[in-house]
Formats: C-alpha cells, sequence, structure tokens
C-alpha cells in the first residue's frame, strides 16, 4: 500500500505506474476522497471541541442553564453522528482504492504488457545437443513409474497428480538440499502455517489482486498460495531494532493455487498444479533503496548458484511492467531449459517491494536517531517442487531414457540413476 502523501506528492509517477501495471483506478478520485476526509475531520474536530467546550459550561451553570446547554448537545449530537456516517464512507472507499494502487515500477523495468515483453539479460550454460531425440518429462516418469497423472485426476481433479517411487525422493531431496544451502547462507528456518487469516492475504497483496486464486476454508482462514505469505506476516505489527536487520527466512511448506489465471495453459503434467511444495527466501530490511537493490541481487545470485549446481541451463530476464504484482518494483525471473518444449520455463521469481507489504503488515522499525520507520522486504524462490523436477528428468536423461540425478542430490537420494530399483 502506498503512502497517501506519497500519491499526493508524486500523482503523475503513480498514474504512470497505473497504466504500466495496467491497473484501472482513478487517482484523481483518490485524492479528492483524501481531500474530503480531511475536511469531514476538522469539522469533527471542531464538533469535539464544541461539546468539550458545552461540558465545561455544565459544570458551572444552573439547572435551567443546564438543561439548555444539555438540548444544545444533544444537536450537536446528531450532528456528530451524520457527520461520523459521511466521514466512515469515505474512509471505506478511500481504503478501498488505496488497497488497488500498485507500487509504481523501477527505472530500469522494461514497459510491456506480457511475457513476451520480458527482456533476458544473462544465460547460462548452453542448451544440449542430444545425440538422440530427447523425451519428455511425462513420458520418461510415465515409463520408469514415477508419476501417475490419471489417478491424481481421478481423485483429485484437474491439475492434481501422485508422484512415486524415486520422484518422491527426489523431491524430499531437492528441498533438504535447499534448506542446507540456506543455512550456510545465514538465514533461519522457519516451517511456517499453511492457513493463515485474511490480514495476512490483504499484507502480502494477495488480496485484493489475486483473490480468485485462493482457497478459503472458513469466515476468516484460508491456504497460502506461496510460503511468502505467512513468513512475512510473522512480524505483523511489530515494532524491529535496526541492529536485528536484516531479516532472513527461508520458508518451507506446502502451497496452494487455483490457477484460475492460467486457463488453458500447460493443462497437462505437473507445471501448473493446485498443490506443490517450495522453500522460499524472504528479506526483512531497513528502509533504504540502495539496500533493497542489494538485496535484490544477492537472492537472484543465490537463485543461479543453486541452478549452476543442479547443472541446469537457465536466462535471466527482467521482467516487464505488465507482469509485475501491484506491491513489486521490480522483479528477475529464471526460466530453465526444457528440451521437450525447445524454450526456457520459470522456475524463480526475484522481487524486491519496497514498503508496499510492511506497510500493510505494519511492519516497522525504530533506526538508531528514534525515528520509526517502515520496513523494506524482498523475496526469491529457494525451489519449487514438482516444478523443478522437470527440467532436471529432460536434461538429465540418457538415451535408453534412465535418468542420472545431479550430482549434489546423489548424496540425499542414495541413488545416482533413475530408475535405482530393480525392475
Amino acid at each position: 500500500m502506498l503512502d497517501i502523501n506519497f500519491i499526493k506528492e508524486n500523482s503523475d509517477l503513480v498514474k504512470k505506474g497505473c497504466e504500466f501495471k495496467r491497473v484501472k483506478i482513478d487517482i484523481d478520485e483518490v485524492l479528492s476522497l483524501d481531500k474530503k476526509r480531511r475536511e469531514f475531520l476538522t469539522k469533527w474536530e471542531k464538533i469535539r471541541a464544541e461539546k468539550n467546550e458545552a461540558s465545561k459550561k455544565i459544570q458551572r451553570a444552573n439547572k435551567s442553564e443546564k438543561e439548555k446547554i444539555i438540548s444544545q448537545m444533544r444537536k450537536i449530537d446528531k450532528k456528530e453522528k451524520i457527520l461520523k456516517d459521511e466521514l466512515q464512507k469515505v474512509k471505506e472507499k478511500l481504503d478501498t482504492l488505496l488497497a488497488k494502487i500498485p507500487l509504481p515500477p523501477a527505472p530500469d523495468v522494461p514497459e510491456g504488457k506480457g511475457e513476451e515483453d520480458n527482456i533476458p539479460i544473462k544465460f547460462w550454460s548452453k542448451p544440449r545437443k542430444f545425440k538422440f531425440i530427447p523425451k519428455d518429462y511425462i513420458s520418461l516418469m510415465k515409463k520408469w513409474d514415477i508419476l501417475d497423472l490419471r489417478r491424481g485426476a481421478k481423485i483429485g481433479g484437474f491439475r492434481q497428480y501422485f508422484l512415486k517411487n524415486e520422484a518422491v525422493i527426489l523431491e524430499q531431496a531437492l528441498l533438504r538440499w535447499s534448506i542446507d544451502f540456506f543455512l550456510k547462507k545465514g538465514f533461519t528456518l522457519i516451517r511456517p502455517t499453511s492457513m493463515v487469516r485474511k490480514f495476512a492475504l490483504f499484507g502480502t497483496g494477495m488480496i485484493p489482486e489475486s483473490e480468485e486464486e485462493i482457497y478459503k476454508l472458513g469466515d476468516d482462514l484460508y491456504l497460502t498460495g506461496t510460503t511468502e505469505v505467512p513468513l512475512m506476516a510473522y512480524h505483523s505489527g511489530e515494532i524491529l531494532k535496526e541492529e536485528d536487520l536484516p531479516k532472513k527466512y527461508v520458508g518451507f511448506s506446502v502451497a496452494f493455487r487455483k490457477e484460475v489465471g492460467s486457463y488453458g495453459k500447460d493443462v497437462k503434467g505437473i507445471f501448473r498444479v493446485h498443490e506443490f511444495w517450495q522453500t522460499e527466501q524472504i528479506i526483512i530490511s531497513k528502509n533504504d533503496l540502495n539496500e533493497s537493490i542489494r538485496w535484490h541481487e544477492e537472492l537472484l545470485k543465490n537463485s543461479e548458484e543453486m541452478m549452476q549446481s543442479l547443472g541446469i541451463p537457465y536466462r535471466v530476464v527482467n521482467v516487464c511492467s505488465g507482469e509485475l504484482t501491484s506491491g513489486q518494483a521490480k522483479r528477475y525471473d529464471i526460466e530453465a531449459w526444457v528440451p521437450s518444449q525447445n524454450r526456457y520455463r520459470e522456475t524463480h521469481s526475484d522481487s524486491y517491494l519496497l514498503d508496499y507489504q510492511t506497510r500493510r503488515l505494519n511492519i516497522r522499525y525504530k533506526d538508531r536517531s528514534g525515528k520509526i520507520c517502515f520496513c523494506h522486504s524482498l523475496n526469491d524462490t529457494g525451489v519449487a517442487v514438482p516444478r523443478i523436477l522437470i527440467p532436471i528428468i529432460e536434461n538429465y536423461q540418457r538415451s535408453d531414457g534412465k535418468i542420472d540425478v545431479p550430482k549434489v542430490l546423489q548424496k540425499y537420494t542414495g541413488f545416482k540413476v533413475i530408475p535405482s530399483r530393480k525392475r
């Protein structure tokens, strides 16, 4: 959420940000409502002053004068009630609009509407040249009985699946390997809840922007679509100490998404699923743009190091304005090479959000001078499974269909090749 004073002082920038992020909202109406709100508050303060003065007069007045003053106070009470009702309506409308205003994209974000406008900025390793016709991951996983999509759909519905045998072990190996990786980087490990209250989803910007993607369990209980949500809400309503920043967390949890916005995309397989496991990097830092940019690059470096350790060819793209969420100032996506599709597919998203989320969650810190400031926040994927299995299986396939396990995972799996069991 943006500070209303920032909007007033930078209305042209905010309007341009809405345009770049394809968010339709009347900023002039927002400013007009804020003006009305301030006018109502001024009138309300005047009424309260009148009531206070009347109360003082009652203490000094005789009986007949008291009745007259009380009669006047009843009229003032009616005026106050009307004013409070009008103020509440204006405030509710203003708050609704403020919640929808996006953070303007950073100056170095390319303007664009969709993923075709993302700008590749880095490539690592050339795609493997196979001496045979490579198979797709679904064929390979079906051959070795490590994925069952048919029974997944039968039991759980569309976009559900069963991982089996070595795929389960490989999935767990990836998660544990990523946890060890981040612990060595100085992150604090958290296994958060996957059920959260609405304020956590609002605070991270998932509501109202992505509400259609969220599974609702009760009046105020939802399933999270990313580990980012509970991790960011962890310090909600708190005032931290500057010397304790940055907070570096790696979360490990299951996540759930309806994938409503991806209708017709990747309808078969495990690229887009309703339920997945992930590790997620979260940074809560000082309110400093340069520091946010530095941590943004550092998180990207972490993800690149992981992809290089796995030996998967990838590229990094600077995501265009139309693909950013409302809260993102800038985002890098890492996209892994998928041989069967002859294209790169997204596996990691690395974003910085300035104080967009922390204002909504009221996460602040006291600096060394005693001033209270809103923190900045950043997030990036650790690993997301089963999606990351796709480029691993396809890039590590042999001519006979067997699949080599990346070297860094072998001590976690206990086997070097799939199938590892006797057939």
